[in-house]
């Protein structure tokens, strides 16, 4: 039996969420898949990677703007196989992948992401149909940092982050650069390719 303990976050129902989605999918399915081995292995690293971003938020104060999905609605983003692995399996197990295969068949390159709900009322808001299989790159912006050129960890932000909490992110920033841990989008590509 697990007891997850209630915590005052309004991030910590995400990784509630997603822990729970993980230990149903593993009473769920076949142990001895490869695939479902693979998929459990990537939603661990997933949890991983909620978990360093919610320590940096709290640490930062840094956050998305309420109902965001600027992000979502620039361009496709781009995922390993490996990565989609999961949302993939729970598209296949609700008997919906043949029509998100025919829907993201449709979506041309310089469109939205196909899993992506905007809201009707306020644009530039919305949500994601598939959130706790986000792939990689979901997971971690606008909450992470890359290796500059020097090999220095530097804060990747978003547009309305830089333009609605300035301070924030500038305050984020000189904290790295003061050597405050960061999540990395290099470790964790690192750590998804190894799977």
């Amino acid at each position: 039996m697990v007891i997850v303990k209630a915590v005052s976050n309004e991030w910590a129902g995400e990784i509630t969420v997603r822990l729970a989605k993980f230990m149903v999918s593993e009473l769920s399915m076949p142990l001895h898949s490869f695939t479902s081995d693979l998929s459990h292995r990537v939603l661990g690293l997933y949890s991983e990677m909620d978990r360093q971003t919610a320590e940096f938020r709290t640490a930062t104060g840094l956050h998305c703007p309420p109902g965001c999905g600027q992000c979502c609605e620039s361009s496709t983003p781009e995922a390993t196989a490996i990565e989609m692995l999961p949302a993939a399996e729970e598209l296949f197990s609700r008997g919906e992948a043949q029509q998100w295969l025919k829907d993201i068949a449709s979506v041309r390159e310089t469109e939205r992401c196909v899993f992506f709900q905007p809201d009707r009322l306020t644009p530039g808001n919305g949500h994601c149909q598939l959130y706790v299989f986000r792939p990689l790159v979901c997971c971690l912006f606008p909450l992470a940092g890359m290796r500059n050129k020097d090999g220095k960890p530097e804060l990747l932000t978003c547009r309305r982050q830089k333009e609605q909490i300035p301070a924030l992110v500038k305050g984020a920033q000189e904290a790295i650069s003061r050597g405050m841990a960061v999540p990395s989008f290099d470790y964790f590509f690192l750590k998804m390719v190894a799977l």
